[in-house]
């Protein structure tokens, strides 16, 4: 097999994608798997949700880069409403995803956050909710067979004769 040597985003050595195993980072870049587990492992958590909020948006809306639109609609949310980029990931899959709406009626963008946002956290915490509930029960299934008769069809019977109706006429 041919060589296909590309350089590392991280560690800026040369490296051959045949013959190491390789993340891609983005669309053109390559990294060593390990370099790349070494980065992520020390991002905060807050960098990882922007992350995941980010691939999302894109993933939805079909962009290959997020638009200066979505970036400073993320920001604005996060400094007025104080919303955590996790709770608008969620949010926003609550609203495409679970209750189905359109994606052509958001205009490209992420302005129903604001509306939409509180409803989806009731959502999830009446999930969180059930899911402590149900946490120590266990269900046993229990299957009985039952056999169930096939319907009969009742059939009048063909009226052969009209005696005594003619009279009557």
């Amino acid at each position: 097999m041919a060589k296909a040597m590309v350089k590392c985003f991280y560690c800026n050595q040369m490296f051959d994608r045949n013959a190491e195993e390789f993340v891609l980072v983005n669309s053109r870049r390559y990294a060593h798997k390990e370099c790349h587990e070494k980065v992520q492992a020390g991002k905060s958590q807050d960098e990882k949700d922007y992350e995941a909020l980010v691939n999302y948006v894109k993933q939805v809306f079909k962009y290959s880069v997020v638009p200066a639109k979505i970036t400073r609609q993320i920001t604005d949310y996060k400094r007025q409403y104080s919303f955590t980029y996790s709770g608008m990931l969620k949010a926003l899959v609550w609203w495409f995803e679970v209750k189905k709406n359109s994606i052509d009626a958001a205009n490209g963008g992420i302005g129903i956050l604001p509306y939409i946002y509180n409803d989806a956290k009731t959502y999830y915490y009446g999930l969180y909710l059930a899911q402590m509930a149900n946490q120590n029960k266990t269900i046993q299934n229990k299957v009985e067979e039952i056999e169930i008769a096939p319907p009969r069809i009742y059939v009048a019977p063909p009226r052969l004769f009209n005696i005594g109706e003619e009279e009557n006429e």
